[in-house]
């Protein structure tokens, strides 16, 4: 790796690391939302904890939150439980659940065009694609569809920029392009993504780090994954996306 890149990654990852360590979970969910996102990402609960905190964090939702608002935000915890069940290699159960969240996305987005919901219609549709394989013979084309979507409405939205990122570095063969992916995630990384929830934060950095694998960067992947461990130290979600 050049120098100068190398340089450029620490100094980044220095930011970060500062930043991060700080924040608060700036951003108005409601806080057994928060709870619920970071247990699952955590991994150091039992399912059946998981599942009671999922249950909280819906009927919180239910109450305080309403409109798209409401939907988009189901639509979040559909694909955090299902998840949850894929770290148990429960595939069909998380399908159900990924099914779900493309439901209240596209719920969503019928009562009102937003780029939020089209950005976890297409995360909702690429978990699905990844746990069901006939499914994601036939729908892979929909999650840049989506993101290519929410982009439109918002070009500043980062994570529907990562979702298209996401989709060329884990994607089968013949359409994965890592090299067009992990240009994408340095750009995002030169933007303002430190606004973004801990949970975006941590995946760009947890992809970043699976793309540097496959380009057999493993020096590079050290720094990534140094500062996915300083979000969610107990996180192993990488074994998913190299194995």
């Amino acid at each position: 790796m050049k120098i100068k890149q190398l340089i450029f990654m620490v100094i980044i990852f220095c930011i970060f690391f500062t930043q991060t360590i700080s924040a608060s979970h700036a951003n108005n969910y409601p806080n057994s939302f928060n709870i619920f996102r970071d247990t699952v990402y955590m991994q150091n609960r039992s399912l059946l904890e998981t599942m009671r905190l999922y249950t909280v964090a819906k009927q919180e939702i239910e109450i305080s939150l309403s409109g798209v608002d409401k939907l988009i935000l189901l639509s979040r915890c559909e694909y955090l439980m299902g998840i949850t069940f894929r770290v148990e290699n429960r595939n069909n159960e998380a399908a159900a659940y990924f099914e779900q969240g493309i439901v209240w996305a596209e719920e969503s987005i019928s009562i009102n065009d937003t780029s939020e919901g089209y950005r976890l219609l297409g995360t909702n549709i690429s978990f699905l694609c990844e746990v069901r394989t006939s499914y994601g013979l036939r729908h892979y084309k929909k999650i840049e569809e989506n993101a290519q979507r929410a982009l439109e409405l918002n070009p500043n939205n980062l994570m529907a920029k990562y979702l298209i990122a996401a989709f060329y570095i884990s994607a089968p063969w013949p359409v994965a392009d890592v090299r067009r992916g992990m240009r994408i995630l340095e750009e995002i990384m030169r933007q303002n993504y430190l606004n973004l929830d801990w949970e975006d934060q941590f995946n760009i950095l947890l992809m970043l780090q699976a793309a540097c694998i496959k380009l057999n960067r493993n020096q590079d992947a050290q720094i990534w994954r140094a500062g996915g461990e300083a979000i969610y130290p107990t996180n192993n979600f990488i074994r998913f996306l190299v194995e």
